[in-house]
């Protein structure tokens, strides 16, 4: 739901934006509604309309989201950030450190096959917090160089930067304790999904705000 909000407000204040790179961040919240509603393909798979995938690898939409999101949404942060940031040194690196995840990316995938559709996979979780990190401290320290930070409040990319961070941060390590959720440990099941109600209702929120808050002067 907070998803559609951010979406439906991007579109709305689209006409603000349609000259900065903040467009594409628009789109690339449509992207995650439209990724969000093929992904619960999962509740027609017992009984409904997709029951002949029941007992098949695509049972389950773990390897949805691990294309989508894990490596789809660092792929667009790194080129989101190539296209604000201005100094080459850091869009050189980043270009590097992307292309190093996305190949041991597909390394992890391949050696830990049966994963891929079972459960998310930690380390590629913890690598795209890494590239999240790196985006988002060579955007600080672009702004903090500049008279940006005089008015860094009306600064769509820094609620972006800000947001994207938090949630990283406090996403990656429930990568570690999946197991727990595999074998329905109750206590963790609770506690998980009071995380992932946190933090995704506060970034799309946090992102909504942004929109409607920032200047694309600022930008």
């Amino acid at each position: 739901m907070v998803e559609i909000i951010a979406a439906v407000t991007g579109l709305i204040l689209y006409k603000r934006y349609r000259h900065t790179a903040a467009k594409y961040f628009i789109y690339f919240l449509i992207y995650v509604v439209a990724f969000g509603v093929i992904g619960r393909y999962t509740f027609w798979v017992r009984d409904g309309i997709f029951s002949f995938l029941l007992g098949t690898l695509l049972e389950k939409n773990y390897w949805w989201y691990t294309i989508c999101w894990s490596l789809g949404a660092i792929v667009f942060f790194v080129w989101y950030y190539l296209k604000i940031l201005t100094n080459q040194r850091a869009k050189s690196t980043l270009k590097i450190a992307l292309a190093l995840f996305l190949i041991a990316s597909l390394c992890i995938i391949i050696l830990t096959l049966p994963d891929f559709f079972k459960t998310s996979i930690p380390s590629i979780s913890v690598l795209g917090a890494v590239i999240i990190m790196l985006c988002v401290f060579y955007y600080f320290f672009e702004m903090l160089q500049s008279d940006k930070i005089l008015k860094f409040y009306k600064s769509l990319n820094f609620y972006i930067s800000c947001t994207i961070l938090v949630f990283w941060l406090v996403k990656t390590p429930l990568a570690f304790f999946e197991p727990y959720f595999r074998v329905a440990d109750m206590d963790y099941v609770n506690l998980r999904g009071y995380i992932n109600l946190f933090a995704i209702s506060l970034m799309y929120l946090t992102f909504t705000v942004g929109l409607i808050v920032s200047n694309p002067d600022y930008d």
